[in-house]
């Protein structure tokens, strides 16, 4: 954990004022925001851990789709790395606020109570394997690998005896991994695969149990499905280190959005950009014609569309000059051509009917935004340090 808030500290600019905020204070803010995320991914903005339990290449195949499903990104993405003690510390404490440990079967090899990395064993994986400890050949760290090629010759945190690198007959299961399923290899299964427990300790284990994964996370958003005030959003993303999210180009929505469904889940609405009128109007296209409506948008009632689980908190507010949005470092919020504002919000606080105070930003999960009261209560996004 303490990693983590290190390079927070470290690396955002314009944070300094956040520096003050004490160890203990930014330790049970990220708890506080993540404890709630209902769609079984936890993240920080380095990790990110799937209580969806799946056998080493099922975790691995996800982990590689995860950039294009969050951030954007056409790279690859890997099982995650922890090759420090400050990114064990980080993993372990998501895997105690995901599954705590209390909640667990007291079975210590129980799916639940590990969960994948992308550490594996990739030179002299057919070494015969000699039963009794003091006659095996020496652990040789230099024959484990993450994916970026390193070796965790400058950290590990192997349990006691471990790796032991028992194989399994074709065919059979162990008595210990009796319901993770057998050995499928034309050979022996090797316990060529690195799993973490609540403890932080490194277990070898075969590649066909199942446990909950961890990805390396690049993304820019840290999603909370706490549902706040703004101004309570925007102060437990700087107990944090944070700023409330800012987005600077219709790539950066897209993000956003994306973030908000893999970590909050989907609305139904995904299809209904530019469906949606605003205070019973119908929605217009450019030229004046009333946009004809997708069915799930068409049926969708007042209540539905406005439902607090769709929104979320951004940092952009007009608070200094009505109609002037601004997001929490000052810059402005239409900064760049087709802002997605939902049909005629933004500048609609002396709409009929409408008291003013409608001063602070909030996105759909279908990449709308609209100005609310900051009085609300609704999920919201931090902005990750990326450089």
């Amino acid at each position: 954990m303490t990693g983590f808030l290190a390079i927070f500290l470290a690396v955002v600019m314009g944070h300094t004022a956040h520096a003050e905020v004490s160890m203990a204070t930014q330790v049970f803010g990220i708890k506080d925001l993540i404890e709630k995320l209902p769609n079984h991914h936890f993240q920080t903005c380095n990790l990110v851990l799937s209580t969806n339990r799946a056998n080493f290449t099922t975790a691995e195949s996800r982990c590689q789709q995860l950039p294009a499903r969050v951030a954007m990104d056409r790279q690859r993405g890997t099982l995650a790395t922890i090759n420090s003690k400050e990114a064990n510390d980080d993993l372990t404490m998501l895997l105690n606020i995901a599954l705590p440990l209390k909640e667990q079967s007291k079975f210590k090899y129980a799916g639940n109570r590990w969960a994948w990395t992308g550490l594996r064993k990739v030179r002299n994986t057919d070494t015969k394997h000699i039963q009794k400890i003091n006659k095996r050949i020496p652990y040789n760290g230099s024959d484990w690998e993450w994916y970026d090629g390193s070796t965790p010759k400058d950290f590990e945190s192997w349990n006691r005896g471990q790796p032991d690198q028992r194989p399994l007959k074709p065919g059979k299961k162990s008595n210990e991994y009796k319901k993770s399923g057998r050995c499928q290899e034309e050979n022996d299964c090797r316990q060529n695969q690195m799993r973490i427990n609540h403890d932080g300790k490194w277990d070898d284990a075969f590649g066909f149990e199942e446990h909950p994964y961890a990805c390396d996370y690049k993304g820019k958003y840290l999603v909370s499905g706490l549902e706040k005030t703004w101004t309570e959003a925007k102060e437990a993303c700087e107990a944090i280190g944070l700023n409330l999210a800012t987005v600077r180009s219709q790539r950066e929505v897209e993000e956003l959005r994306r973030a908000l469904l893999y970590f909050l889940g989907e609305s139904g609405f995904e299809e209904c950009k530019g469906q949606f009128g605003h205070h019973g109007k119908q929605p217009v296209n450019k030229r004046g014609k009333v946009i004809k409506k997708k069915k799930v948008c068409a049926s969708a009632t007042m209540e539905e569309r406005w439902d607090v689980e769709h929104w979320a908190w951004t940092g952009g507010n007009d608070e200094a000059k009505e109609g002037k949005f601004r997001w929490t470092d000052g810059s402005e919020v239409e900064a760049f051509a087709n802002f997605p504002w939902i049909a005629s919000a933004g500048k609609d606080n002396k709409a009929k009917g409408q008291a003013a105070g409608q001063n602070c930003l909030t996105i759909s999960k279908w990449g709308e935004f609209d100005d609310s009261y900051r009085e609300h209560k609704k999920p919201f996004a931090c902005e990750c340090p990326r450089g």
